[in-house]
């Protein structure tokens, strides 16, 4: 109990330091509130968009939208990525593709796929998966060609089956990459729904930023930019949290 306090006391004691010179700084006058407002009207803004409920419906679409897209592009990179691991066929048909999708950033892609499929969800949740599937892809295909070829051999020595030969040894030692892999995509996802709705669409996290921007409302903007960030880093740290627990065997 005694290190979690500590660790989180080391997390938040600058961002708290920060927060209180910003406060202070306002007080005196030597910020203007159009540009920066102060700490605590930004906090009155967090509060009127949960008491009018729009930050609930907002968040609910954002959500659903990371959701959907994080399943196709993690299933597909998935898929991929195991099939590149075990075919040297697979993987040059489908490493270039990989590549170019990744010199090519996320915000590119948004004016074209808005243009193939409109502003609706469908286009959202293609442009979430787009950004997870990378590396999902590339961390899968990662793990399994870096397995200890002393497994491998082992397994050819006791004429193991393909399904025990996956669940014994490959999944076993690429799982570990894989799901860093998922970590970085749950970011993405993150990321690009946000982007995405800035773009197009009426309704999300992205729109509202936008519609607080058009409007002036820039303590709304910074607490929006808020509730982002903090829901970003929840999620990290869930999966930060059930890898330690998954792979306790790793780590000892």
């Amino acid at each position: 109990m005694k290190k979690l306090i500590i660790k989180y006391f080391n997390m938040l004691i600058v961002p708290v330091i920060l927060v209180i010179i910003w406060q202070c700084l306002s007080n005196a006058g030597l910020i203007y509130d159009v540009i920066l407002p102060s700490p605590i009207k930004c906090w009155y803004a967090f509060v009127e968009i949960v008491k009018n409920g729009s930050l609930k419906v907002d968040l609910l679409v954002s959500l659903k939208r990371v959701l959907f897209g994080c399943l196709w592009g993690v299933g597909i990179g998935f898929t991929l990525g195991l099939l590149s691991g075990f075919s040297r066929v697979v993987e040059r048909i489908v490493d270039p593709i990989i590549n170019i999708l990744r010199q090519i950033a996320i915000y590119a892609w948004i004016p074209l796929i808005i243009l193939w499929f409109g502003i609706g969800d469908t286009s959202k949740v293609i442009i979430i998966a787009k950004a997870v599937l990378v590396p999902v892809y590339i961390n899968t295909l990662g793990g399994i060609r870096d397995i200890n070829t002393q497994y491998i051999e082992l397994s050819k020595v006791l004429e193991l089956d393909k399904w025990t030969f996956l669940s014994k040894i490959v999944f076993p030692s690429a799982a570990p990459v894989i799901f860093s892999g998922l970590r970085l995509s749950v970011s993405a996802a993150w990321t690009s729904v946000v982007a995405a709705e800035m773009l197009g669409g009426l309704t999300g996290l992205g729109y509202a930023l936008l519609n607080a921007k058009d409007y002036l409302k820039s303590d709304r903007l910074i607490a929006l930019m808020a509730v982002i960030a903090v829901i970003g880093i929840l999620f990290d740290n869930i999966l930060l949290l059930l890898q330690k627990q998954i792979f306790k065997w790793k780590e000892a």
